[in-house]
């Protein structure tokens, strides 16, 4: 288990080249927390209910609330706050659990590199959380539940992390119930593998998500086609877990509601020896906007295939099934769709300052990608939760005091680095997350799609403004 402090971080990456296995987005549905047999990984998760609302929110927040990153002219950070030298106070350790190795490693690569760059930061240049120094304890989920589990038991149980990010929608099911049982807070990340709702149902006292999930995932692809002026939707996902194909039930309920036309959904496997069939399939049916619900490396095969059958319309995808790098790659592609991370392009002084220590760390793992900002903004969330209500420096810090810190936040954004205002409750309902940042690539970049008739989500303008999907 990896175990490291963040100047030794800080180090290791300039030595350390990271090499990945393709990823896909979303995955299983387990909830096994023992070591057990799993289902492959599914790429995107859906919801069969449909929805009973189908504009864009208009709750919009009248203020953005506690913003972090550089440094503000009165000297503070932007937290508004006066940085407060070296950390010196009782250490706290984080545990991030994140599939490095596996079919969704290409899309979570980035997030011990991320939590490590930020802890080098905040030591080194914030005093630490509240006075005290963070150390990141981060486990490989190999990509499956099994392996989440084992991992999150790692950190945990010999690391002695009192909180927990997780990357991997595989792991999230498995690891959850065990943290749980643990009482130790899952505070964020980039995991998506289970329905909101049931999420933040079984678990409230100890699940503080702040990115959006399912049904969500699979949503945002439909409205923004539909923003984008499409008009007749199709999809491709996968073939290797059933509840892939479930989303057949939401586009088809959802497709007439937004009066856009709802061709059908086609299951492909990772492993089949030709997309011809499929891509000629949607073709044929007058496809201008194709979803994309499949694992990276998959997508850019699709892509090339489509293409090569006289495919000329766009791409559709969400959160973790875009590698955006590989996309940019392929000539000639265009893709909207929405991510669950800030957009790392934005200019803004907290989105530069992301950008500032991810390249001082030296890390060779590319860092343009939702589940990277993602991690950040929720250790960002963590380090101002924790300056405004955890336990002064001098103090041990337990996963309870960050259960109780994390139930006084009300209508947070950090700034736009988070897609809504997050309130967390003891014993209640956890936020349903509905927004997101909609994005486009195109002629090889990545950038923000047009919204200008929406109103904002989180309250920011520019790149880092959301837009939402009410769900209902």
């Amino acid at each position: 288990m990896k175990i490291r402090s963040a100047r030794r971080a800080a180090l290791a990456t300039f030595c350390v080249a990271a090499m990945v296995l393709a990823a896909c987005g979303d995955d299983d549905d387990s909830t096994s927390t023992e070591p057990a047999a799993t289902e492959a990984p599914s790429d995107t998760a859906a919801s069969t209910a449909a929805p009973t609302d189908t504009a864009a929110s208009t709750d919009a927040p009248a203020e953005t609330t506690g913003s972090s990153g550089a440094e503000a002219p009165d000297g503070t950070d932007a937290l508004g706050e006066e940085p407060s030298g070296e950390a010196t106070g009782t250490p706290i350790t984080i545990g991030v659990v994140y599939s490095e190795t596996g079919r969704t490693g290409a899309a979570y690569q980035a997030a011990d590199d991320v939590a490590n760059a930020w802890a080098d930061w905040v030591n080194s240049e914030e005093g630490g959380v509240n006075g005290h120094p963070i150390t990141i304890a981060a486990g490989d989920s190999l990509s499956t539940g099994e392996g989440a589990a084992a991992a999150g038991r790692e950190v945990v149980e010999s690391d002695g992390a009192i909180a927990v990010i997780i990357n991997d929608s595989t792991a999230e099911n498995a690891l959850t119930e065990y943290l749980a049982g643990q009482n130790v807070p899952y505070i964020g990340g980039s995991a998506n593998g289970r329905p909101q709702d049931s999420a933040a149902t079984q678990w409230p006292n100890i699940y503080f998500h702040q990115q959006p999930s399912s049904p969500t995932t699979s949503a945002t692809t439909m409205f923004v086609a539909k923003l984008d002026g499409r008009e007749n939707f199709g999809a491709m996902v996968c073939a290797e877990v059933p509840v892939c194909a479930e989303a057949d039930a939401l586009f088809s309920s959802l497709g007439p509601a937004l009066g856009l036309n709802y061709v059908g959904l086609v299951t492909v496997g990772a492993a089949d020896p030709s997309y011809q069939a499929p891509c000629l399939e949607l073709i044929g049916k007058d496809t201008d906007a194709l979803n994309l619900g499949l694992a990276p490396s998959t997508i850019h095969s699709v892509i090339d295939e489509c293409s090569t059958q006289g495919y000329t319309g766009t791409y559709t995808s969400s959160y973790n099934s875009v590698l955006p790098s590989d996309v940019e790659s392929i000539e000639g592609v265009r893709m909207i769709g929405g991510f669950n991370g800030f957009p790392w392009w934005a200019d803004d002084p907290q989105v530069q300052q992301f950008r500032d220590a991810m390249e001082a760390s030296g890390t060779t793992v590319d860092y343009n990608t939702p589940a990277a900002t993602s991690t950040w903004s929720a250790l960002e969330l963590f380090r101002k939760t924790m300056n405004d209500s955890g336990p002064p420096a001098d103090a041990e810090v337990t996963s309870q005091d960050i259960i109780d810190a994390y139930h006084g936040i009300t209508d947070e954004t950090l700034g736009g680095l988070l897609p809504q205002p997050i309130t967390y409750v003891a014993d209640g309902q956890q936020p349903l997350i509905k927004c997101f940042w909609p994005f486009v690539i195109e002629d090889g970049e990545t950038t923000s799609l047009p919204t200008p008739d929406e109103e904002s989500g989180n309250g920011a303008d520019g790149d880092l403004k959301t837009i939402c999907y009410d769900l209902g």
